[in-house]
């Protein structure tokens, strides 16, 4: 999918984020604390919510687009039980009776309206559905109708990257009946890219049965990493760790070092190293039209990781979208002035604005230097 513009607000914290528009590539800029990090949880938000969760007083509207050339805008908005029954669902777990209610909610297809939905029910094409559950989407609900399946299975591809915490995957098959039986269902690239596997599970697969594109990854990985000698997929064989055991079986990364005998396992690589090879694995193995956000991006790289990610997702030649957030003056710097947006904030009301709102050079050099001395992108605050 590629999305082309959101308005989001949340009631219960009196935060609201004014439209904003999205490129292929787009890079929010700004200090911390200004809701860089909540535009993307925005998009994840709305993600579950297509899944079938309902999150209190939500408001939203976004509009997109997917590769069977339809436009889309879907809005809604969820009750409002205030902010303290929030914490007590998050503390006590979710009760299916204490879910907020959806008050209202619209889909168009092509600037049509497919569906209109209020308290009474949901009129579906024009004609009233059955009964249907008041805590769910109704791309949730709705979603075996010829219709909705292209939205649900759409909104399946926000991935987030938050690189802000542990991250951590493993593989969810190791040397058993299931690898065997996934390897045989996911051989060929595209059936590997569009399962719902996570990008570890992903590279598992493609170290199996596609050896030559799995080769293509770790030649990436050296190009960075020119130390290293090799990667591969393997169960972690050593005596003087004891793993639990769901994960006895599991398959992790491997490198070979130059002048190193053994194997390293990614339990004893940098996070740096990691995060880079998964980056790059996400880039060649997430299903077309994903759309990946990526949240603080230089987080654990080092300059020559920066730098070379960077480069790749610029020139990404794959039909995805990519939405970022970076303090990082490198990552500001090479990304370039047409795909940043200036975040600013007063009180609960958030705006991005375009870069070439403001008078900067066309020199990368010269608009880094401008965009640093701008008091929006400094203090947050809209002059």
């Amino acid at each position: 999918m590629k999305i082309k513009s959101l308005i989001y607000e949340d009631q219960s914290t009196d935060w609201k984020l004014e439209q904003i528009d999205f490129k292929p590539l787009t890079l929010l800029v700004g200090v911390s604390g200004v809701g860089k990090t909540q535009i993307l949880k925005a998009l994840v938000n709305l993600r579950k919510i297509s899944r079938g969760e309902s999150i209190n007083g939500l408001n939203w509207n976004i509009e997109f687009s997917t590769s069977a050339g339809y436009e889309y805008k879907w809005c809604g908005e969820f009750e409002n039980k205030g902010f303290i029954s929030e914490i007590l669902s998050e503390m006590v777990g979710d009760d299916e009776k204490d879910r907020p209610f959806i008050e209202n909610e619209k889909l168009f297809i092509n600037n049509e309206l497919i569906v209109d939905r209020n308290r009474d029910g949901i009129i579906f094409n024009k004609n009233k559905t059955v009964k249907l559950s008041q805590k769910e989407s109704v791309i949730s609900l709705l979603k075996e109708e010829e219709q909705i399946k292209d939205i649900y299975e759409n909104f399946k591809k926000i991935i987030f990257d938050d690189n802000t915490g542990n991250n951590f995957q493993f593989a969810r098959f190791g040397l058993t009946d299931e690898v065997k039986s996934k390897s045989k269902k996911y051989k060929s690239l595209k059936s590997i890219r569009n399962s719902d596997e996570n990008i570890k599970t992903k590279l598992c697969l493609l170290h199996r049965n596609q050896k030559k594109l799995f080769q293509e990854i770790v030649d990436s990985f050296v190009d960075i990493f020119p130390y290293v000698e090799d990667i591969r997929m393997e169960t972690i064989k050593d005596d003087r760790r004891e793993l639990p055991i769901f994960l006895s079986d599991s398959l992790f990364v491997h490198v070979k070092e130059k002048n190193v005998s053994h194997w390293i396992d990614e339990f004893k690589m940098s996070s740096g190293m990691l995060r880079t090879l998964m980056h790059i694995a996400e880039l060649y193995l997430c299903a077309d039209d994903t759309v990946i956000l990526i949240d603080e991006f230089e987080n654990s790289l080092g300059i020559n990781c920066i730098n070379q990610i960077t480069g790749s997702i610029v020139a990404s030649e794959r039909n995805l979208q990519f939405i970022i957030t970076s303090h990082h003056p490198y990552i500001i710097n090479d990304i370039g002035f047409s795909h940043w947006k200036i975040v600013t904030r007063k009180g609960g009301k958030v705006k991005a604005i375009d870069a070439d709102q403001f008078p900067l050079d066309k020199s990368k050099h010269k608009a880094f230097t401008q965009l640093a001395n701008l008091t929006e992108y400094t203090e947050g605050i809209e002059s």
